[in-house]
């Protein structure tokens, strides 16, 4: 264990001394019964390859790869779809950011994006805790203001629009619109059940709705909000990554 810290911490930046870290993290993983996997995966090794768009957006946000590589490859796996994009819970604009950038050669696009940019909604009784050691949310959390996210998406602003309000309030603006692609990061049970309905119907075949919070168990209520959706939609289910988001997918012949 010495000679890998020796290692990880004179070795010259690159895959040497990722290889070394990695290692350490293994070796102290496998002792509390986990797995650090990803030292053996191409996007992660291969940065300036993989990670260098993300580097493009300047935030602690980015520091979660795994989620925002996991939404980026879907973003570039619905670009071709006919339709326009939306964001439900933008905060600061990371993942609408990612959203554009595969987008931005289109001429016939919008990328709509609803938050209160005034933190979380009230929580219900579907978003308490169980796990006591979990943050309890609470109205207000996560507040960012609308200017930030228009600072950060300005290069895009020739094709964004912006919807301030509780959602779903501001929906019906839209209501003529289809869809490839939307990211709901909500949080709580009420707005991501809202966003859901309002949404499914109008997605394209091939469309996606990816909820960032499925797998969180600091979100009970975004989870709930989805099984409960797909338990009342014939041939629909949660697709649950390992990364905690969850995806449902448009099928060809949904109604």
């Amino acid at each position: 264990m010495i000679k890998l810290l020796i290692s990880a911490f004179l070795s010259r930046p690159g895959h040497g001394r990722t290889h070394a870290r990695h290692a350490i993290l293994e070796g102290l993983a496998r002792r509390w019964g986990f797995r650090i996997y990803n030292g053996y995966l191409d996007w992660c090794v291969n940065e300036g390859t993989y990670l260098k768009p993300f580097l493009e957006f300047d935030s602690d946000q980015w520091r979660i790869h795994e989620r925002r590589f996991v939404m980026s490859s879907i973003a570039a796996a619905t670009a071709s779809l006919q339709g326009d994009s939306a964001e439900c819970g933008v905060f600061e604009g990371a993942t609408s950011f990612q959203i554009c950038r595969t987008r931005q050669h289109r001429k016939d696009f919008t990328h709509h994006c609803f938050d209160s940019f005034e933190g979380l909604s009230q929580p219900t009784t579907a978003d308490i805790v169980s796990d006591e050691r979990a943050y309890v949310w609470k109205k207000n959390d996560l507040t960012s203001p609308l200017e930030k996210t228009r600072k950060n998406l300005q290069r895009f602003e020739s094709f964004v629009k912006y919807y301030p309000g509780w959602i779903p309030d501001r929906f019906p603006e839209v209501e003529d619109r289809r869809f490839s692609l939307v990211h709901v990061d909500v949080d709580l049970f009420e707005p991501t059940a809202a966003s859901l309905e309002f949404f499914y119907p109008r997605l394209v075949p091939g469309g996606m709705i990816v909820c960032d919070d499925y797998g969180s168990t600091w979100c009970p209520g975004a989870k709930k909000a989805c099984d409960d959706f797909c338990a009342k939609t014939p041939q629909q289910t949660v697709i649950h990554l390992t990364t905690g988001q969850g995806i449902i997918m448009k099928q060809s012949n949904d109604a």
